[in-house]
């Protein structure tokens, strides 16, 4: 080795180092390069041939206005357009745009207006060709724009029709110059503070505020070179809504005269920017207005149908109080289908009132994503569609909530280091690669994997709890997790509220309106979106796919799940024999019968003999010196067999291939161990036996064949890739790559072949098969003889390694492994090509028999059943104390 090779590692981290670098110079440069396109004079030119071309009749040049009035030395242009022909017989209609809008928004009503007034569309400050950039873009100081322009156009009076944020310049027209105001038209129009989002004042403008930063300035740090649209147009639109203040309008409209300014109001009842019932408001509050309310949007004005619909009442409206010979009458109106409110989304009478502070909403809705993310999530949404949340409260609060939460998943690894993955519910569903590969992966593919985590259901938990335990990037990490929350929470209650109405229906329909309905409205749409989630990505639609199969494939049901049937034939049981532990009896021999906690040496040591090769022969070791100590005296050689003295379900069964092995085993796992001779098969089976007290011999229950998974290379494949493509292997997955979690990406080459289980249980992902052809009076007899040489055990399951099946059903071929207790399973029944049925008639005819061995023993012995709740101490005591690795080999 060179002197220089020692240095290389930091050759390679300051390279690293030189090009991220470089990445941030060449960012740096591209905005800049796309801030000073934005500003060269070949767009300014484009710009100005567009504005030439456009139809705006003319521009006027006024001085620039706050909201207060007059800013003395800057002037600003308004840029309109006139319909019709001016004329003395002819009353003026201003038409005033939206926020964002501009006047050639009118193009399919203003046709309409011409040929009885004259009409004449006004950009806006900020909009159109008007002027981008003055003090104030309020509806008042636009107001005292729109009052110039009649100035320019020698109109003492006129009549004003506000589409949206226009009428608060209508408004506000009359508040500065009642008497030049003929009329007032809203359009799906802005007033009262209560209709502006949450009503609040203060959180209104904190919206603004952050979506100033999301749309002006934000876009600014991105290349975009003009392609998200001018800088001007989105500082107008912001700024539109941040400088105006609605909280004086309800005087506004209360200081209308009815004498003096007849007030028309125009509403979808469908509208999702201003609620109808501010619409009704403002109805209430002007007792002179008229109401007309269309079974429309907020955007009738753009197609022909709506802008007939507006023109057949704007027009009477105007021309009947084009002079102020009457006064105004008030006047209701509901076309059809819009008689009643837009019917609830949500299955339950809910109705948030609007005088709730909006911070309290935040704050809860934060609270709540703590504990259920994902239903808190889809409840807001549901709120939001029904209009009983504002949208941006919504997002921002589910996005303040899942942020914080995601970052104090990742301060838990920070805080408690290593300690934090032995946390239970990061334990046991850390993902698969090994910790260190975690770290890694989280390194290389920091964004990617927080995104995805996003959008993969429980990996989001031990990711980010591993990255703060490995003290991965915290910087980087809040950053990415920044950006991935705020792509999800939008996209999810976008999701919720198209979603929404499809899901709730149906509970409406079977619970009525009630909080059933509710929560199994939102569990529904916990399991909708989650399959969407899904749908993007082949290995998605696997995952979906073993979620799916699940429902019938009922031998990779949750334990709980599968007995819960049993459950009433326990408790017919129970009271036929008058005993609730009667079942424990049947193995008098064993603690409790060999509930759990049973010695597997104590068990191995009985039924041995010295010269029977029927049973592997095993010792108990505490630790690894002692293991090989033992192989050693005994003159056994690799592999050997480490398990647990007291285990079920195959549960931390590792073959130790070489002399590290003992070390690794002994670091994962505490307390004694069996260490035991290892039998290579290649056959497996559980041989279930059952003896009713009294009789010489037992005889066979049920024999499972034990089929060992195993994979075969095609030369292109990897593994994980193998695994998930098997249509039976990708169902447990999970424990194949965290058995082969080094290995996942090796690729096996073509007819290589790789064994996926030792361990001979299903949970393990051995498949399990009837075995009754293999059962013959021979074989009988031989497990007969094996298992009373332990005393009183009348009921369980042998397992038994074998070579050759013939040997097996001779008797003579077979090597015990272990023998189990009461809780053991006939596991037979989980044979795929089984009905179900079939399954729990098997089950259902073990437990009887347990019960009545049990009782028999009771009987005939004079034995007292434990007691349940001692007995359920002991169990619990069992699982609180053990500290195995549930994977085995």
């Amino acid at each position: 080795m060179t002197e220089e090779q020692p240095r290389e590692p930091g050759r390679q981290r300051h390279k690293k180092r030189l090009r991220d670098r470089w990445w941030w110079k060449i960012y740096l440069l591209l905005v800049i390069a796309s801030a000073v396109f934005q500003s060269l004079p070949i767009r300014n030119e484009t710009a100005q041939k567009w504005s030439a071309a456009s139809r705006a009749a003319g521009v006027i040049e006024t001085s620039s206005f706050t909201r207060d009035g007059e800013k003395p030395g800057s002037t600003a242009a308004l840029s309109y357009r006139t319909y019709g022909e001016a004329g003395v017989d002819k009353p003026a209609l201003i038409l005033l745009h939206g926020s964002p809008g501009k006047k050639e928004h009118f193009d399919l009503l203003a046709p309409r207006l011409a040929p009885y007034f004259r009409v004449i569309s006004v950009d806006l400050p900020g909009f159109g060709e008007s002027s981008k950039w003055v003090p104030s873009y309020s509806t008042r100081a636009h107001a005292r724009y729109v009052l110039a322009l009649l100035d320019e156009f020698d109109l003492d009076t006129a009549h004003v029709l506000g589409f949206s944020m226009g009428s608060g310049v209508a408004l506000n027209m009359h508040d500065l110059a009642p008497d030049r105001i003929d009329s007032l038209i809203f359009y799906g129009g802005i007033g009262i503070q209560e209709g502006e989002g949450t009503g609040n004042y203060g959180f209104e403008h904190f919206k603004y505020t952050v979506g100033y930063a999301a749309l002006v300035v934000a876009p600014e740090l991105l290349p975009h070179f003009g392609l998200l649209g001018p800088r001007s147009w989105r500082h107008a639109f912001i700024r539109n809504f941040n400088d105006t203040d609605q909280r004086p309008m309800r005087g506004y409209l209360e200081n209308i005269d009815a004498r003096e300014t007849p007030l028309l109001i125009l509403h979808g009842r469908h509208d999702p920017l201003v609620p109808a019932w501010a619409a009704e408001q403002h109805h209430d509050i002007v007792e002179h207005s008229e109401l007309v309310m269309y079974d429309r949007s907020h955007f009738m004005v753009f197609d022909d149908e709506g802008a007939e619909l507006l023109a057949e009442e704007i027009v009477p409206f105007v021309i009947r109080n084009s002079t102020h010979g009457e006064s105004p009458t008030r006047r209701t109106v509901y076309r059809p289908g819009a008689e009643r409110p837009e019917p609830s989304v949500l299955p339950v009478d809910l109705n948030i009132p609007r005088g709730t502070n909006p911070w309290w909403s935040v704050a809860t809705i934060i609270g709540a994503s703590y504990i259920l993310e994902d239903p808190t999530t889809i409840t807001v949404g549901l709120l939001v569609r029904d209009g009983q949340l504002d949208l941006f409260l919504g997002v921002f609060a589910v996005f303040v909530g899942i942020f914080t939460g995601d970052l104090a998943l990742y301060l838990v690894g920070w805080v408690f280091g290593r300690r934090a993955l032995a946390w239970k519910p990061v334990a046991g569903r850390l993902p698969v690669r090994k910790v260190e590969a975690l770290g890694e992966w989280f390194d290389t593919h920091g964004w990617t994997a927080v995104l995805a985590s996003r959008f993969i259901p429980g990996t989001r938990l031990p990711l980010y709890v591993s990255a703060g335990a490995l003290g991965k990037k915290p910087g980087r990490f809040a950053l990415w997790t920044f950006l991935a929350v705020l792509i999800w929470a939008p996209v999810m209650l976008i999701l919720v509220i198209v979603l929404g109405e499809a899901a709730a229906s149906p509970f409406k329909l079977l619970f009525g309106q009630s909080w059933l309905a509710l929560i199994a409205a939102v569990l529904a749409l916990v399991v909708l979106v989650r399959v969407l989630l899904h749908l993007p990505t082949k290995r998605g639609r696997q995952r979906l796919w073993v979620k799916v199969s699940r429902l019938w494939r009922w031998e990779f049901w949750p334990a709980w799940v599968f007995y819960l049937p049993l459950v009433p034939w326990l408790v017919w049981l129970a009271l036929r024999y008058r005993s609730l532990t009667v079942w424990t009896l049947a193995n008098p021999g064993l603690p409790d019968g060999g509930v759990v906690g049973e010695s597997k040496a104590e068990i191995t040591e009985a039924l041995c003999t010295p010269t029977d090769e029927h049973v592997l022969p095993a010792v108990l070791v505490n630790d690894a010196d002692n293991a090989r100590q033992q192989m050693e005296q005994r003159g056994w050689s690799l592999p050997l067999i480490l398990k647990p003295d007291a285990a079920q379900r195959g549960v931390g069964v590792k073959l130790v291939k070489t002399d590290a092995g003992f070390d690794d085993y002994f670091a994962k796992s505490s307390g004694p161990a069996l260490l035991q001779t290892y039998h290579p098969g290649p056959y497996e089976a559980g041989i279930f036996y059952i003896r009713m007290p009294g009789e010489l011999r037992g005889k066979i229950f049920s024999i499972t064949d034990k089929r060992f998974p195993e994979l075969t290379g095609d030369g292109e494949s990897t593994i994980e890739e193998l695994v998930w493509s098997h249509t039976r292997y990708r169902m447990q997955a999970g424990v194949f790559m965290e058995r082969f979690v080094e290995q996942a990406d090796r690729v096996l080459g073509e007819g290589e072949t790789l064994r996926l289980a030792m361990a001979g249980n299903h949970c393990q992902g051995t498949l399990f098969a009837d075995g009754r052809h293999l059962i013959t009076p021979e074989l009988e007899l031989a497990v007969d003889e094996v298992i009373q040489r332990m005393d009183g055990f009348y009921f369980g399951r042998l397992d038994a390694r074998y070579a050759d099946p013939e040997g097996l059903k001779r008797g003579e071929d077979f090597a015990v492994l272990e023998l189990n207790g009461v809780t053991s399973e006939s596991t037979n029944l989980y044979d795929p090509s089984w009905p179900l049925w079939r399954a729990y008639r098997t089950l259902f005819k073990q437990w009887a028999v347990c019960f009545a061995i049990g009782h028999a023993n009771r009987r005939e012995k004079k034995l007292k059943p434990p007691g349940i709740f001692p007995l359920l101490g002991r169990i619990r005591s069992y699982y609180k104390t053990r500290q195995l690795h549930a994977l085995a080999d």
